[in-house]
């Protein structure tokens, strides 16, 4: 392991596989919440697989506007130069950083759902007081390689990013979608049992490995599509939200049925939810800020 920059704001590290460089570099980027550790996403399927790469960190809460592009370049230019390929990959956060600051290195680039959650047009009130420092992403350098952008189409926030963030700077960008996998579609793909392969083709090849979607039978894949029909067919959301938590606890799932059940007046059974969240020591039944407020204000005891 070899720190190669270091601040208040960020910290590079450069890890090597074996004795004998690799033909390709990867560089990662996390997603939040993450701080200012030596190896994050990615580090360890880059090294078991024989893959030298480099961890970006950004100290927690800066979502990377500590670290301008100048200061990047001058980090990994020694390294990249060593190297016949070079990729950026990340998820969320890591994906926006990973296009962000790939370009200025011509690396072949692969994200999923990418999300910068201070951009301007989110209105994040939780990001109201972060200094964004990066310029918009056409006015920085761009790879000459096609990124890979993986993505849930139906999740909205997802798609509405990459049509205003991504498709202005690469329209030529290779899009993989992923329907119902929702924002960690990486996640999705990994339970499927499609991921490693997926990255270790693109790592190899630079191209997109064709793969059969995730079906039925885990538990994003129920819960996405009941987000989906939460607005308008709750019944059928309430039905998906069982299943994915008979699958697989889950914080947010949880959290979404109890909306669910709210909104069809099935009162008596939130009540239970609640009562039954307030003395479990299972985390995955914690209630969120927002939904203990629409909870209360129907009426009910949180």
């Amino acid at each position: 392991m070899e720190i190669i920059a270091n601040s208040d704001d960020y910290r590079i590290t450069f890890h090597a596989a074996g004795d004998k460089p690799s033909d390709t570099l990867i560089i990662t980027f996390s997603g939040l919440p993450t701080g200012l550790e030596d190896q994050g996403f990615g580090t360890d399927f880059c090294l078991v697989h024989g893959y030298d790469t480099i961890f970006t960190a950004q100290r927690i809460g800066t979502q990377y506007q500590g670290l301008s592009l100048e200061d990047f370049h001058a980090a990994v230019a020694p390294k990249v130069a060593e190297y016949k390929n070079v990729v950026c990959y990340g998820p969320s956060l890591g994906g926006y950083a990973s296009l962000y600051y790939g370009g200025s290195i011509n690396a072949r680039i692969i994200v999923a759902g990418p999300l910068l959650p201070a951009w301007p047009h989110l209105k994040n009130r939780k990001c109201a007081d972060l200094v964004i420092t990066h310029k918009p992403l056409t006015e920085v350098p761009k790879t000459e390689h096609s990124p890979v952008v993986v993505f849930d189409p139906m999740f909205v926030g997802d798609k509405r990013n990459i049509e205003m963030m991504v498709a202005p700077v690469y329209p030529n960008m290779r899009k993989v979608e992923v329907p119902f996998s929702g924002h960690p579609v990486l996640v999705s793909l990994a339970k499927a049992r499609i991921l490693r392969p997926f990255i270790l083709h693109f790592f190899e090849t630079g191209e997109v490995m064709d793969f059969e979607r995730p079906a039925e039978g885990t538990a994003i894949w129920h819960r996405e599509p009941a987000r989906y029909f939460l607005k308008n067919e709750p019944e059928k959301a309430k039905e998906e939200f069982e299943k994915s938590l008979a699958i697989e606890d889950s914080k947010l799932t949880f959290n979404l049925l109890l909306q669910c059940l709210i909104r069809l007046g099935e009162l008596e059974d939130a009540q239970a939810q609640l009562d039954m969240a307030r003395t479990s020591e299972n985390k995955t039944h914690q209630i969120n800020v927002h939904i203990a407020k629409f909870a209360t204000d129907s009426g009910l005891h949180v």
